[in-house]
């Protein structure tokens, strides 16, 4: 009796999951459906790593960019820090229209043969003076290292093991360049200013403008108009 019961029981709740399970799974999607219209485009996009949004007014300056860094924001061992600390002991900061790179070959001190590397020595006019000394119309010349070959050039390492290897110059026509330097290393021979210390920046304008060097900085035309406080040169320097 006990027995039949039971299974009279279990019949009818199978019949109930048959008759109404659809209903309720009906029911779900829609509620699914709701709840993800009801998000954002962030989070739909984004579920796991909402973005942040920042409570600072867009500046004038810059048309519309993004808002300048505030305290906290930068975090320790990321390039942010980097070009942050960078900005601070920068009090020359120009941009500059490259024309011309003489390229010249290094020599191995302890068996006077060439070596694959190559001083630069890049020659450009000051288009825009946003931090610092240099006019506008100035030439300034900076030097870098770098192990590829001059462009228009194919040498082997065998020509470099034979001395074939030539000093080369050639054009850079209308290169743009922003360059962060220190003042005290910028030197002023035959009328050129001259910077033969590596340890500067360079940042190309398209790529200043996309990159993290905006919520630094707000340009106008030969000036810094806005600054974060991560930007600004520091007190001394």
């Amino acid at each position: 009796m006990i027995l039949t019961f039971i299974r009279q029981i279990r019949l009818v709740v199978i019949i109930c999951i048959l008759l109404f399970g659809n209903a309720w799974a009906d029911d779900s999607a829609v509620t699914a459906t709701t709840a993800e219209k009801s998000q954002s485009l962030e989070e739909r996009i984004l579920p796991a790593a909402k973005w942040k949004k920042l409570d600072v007014a867009v500046p004038l300056v810059g048309e519309g960019g993004p808002p300048l860094w505030k305290e906290g924001e930068i975090q320790e061992d990321t390039g942010e820090l980097m070009l942050s600390q960078r900005l601070q002991r920068t009090d020359e900061l120009v941009m500059v229209c490259y024309f011309e790179s003489k390229y010249v070959p290094q020599y191995n001190a302890r068996n006077g043969k060439l070596t694959r590397l190559w001083e630069i020595y890049t020659k450009g006019r000051v288009v825009q003076s946003l931090r610092g000394n240099i006019p506008v119309g100035s030439i300034i010349e900076v030097m870098q290292y770098t192990d590829e070959t001059p462009p228009g050039t194919s040498y082997t390492p065998k020509d470099f093991v034979a001395n074939k290897v030539q000093e080369k110059t050639v054009s850079e026509p209308g290169v743009l360049v922003y360059l962060l330097m220190e003042r005290k290393d910028v030197k002023k021979e035959g009328g050129i200013y001259v910077y033969r210390k590596l340890d500067h920046l360079r940042e190309r304008p398209a790529k200043f403008y996309t990159a993290d060097m905006e919520r630094f900085i707000k340009v106008r035309p030969a000036s810094i108009a806005e600054e974060s406080v991560h930007a600004r040169l520091l007190p001394g320097r």
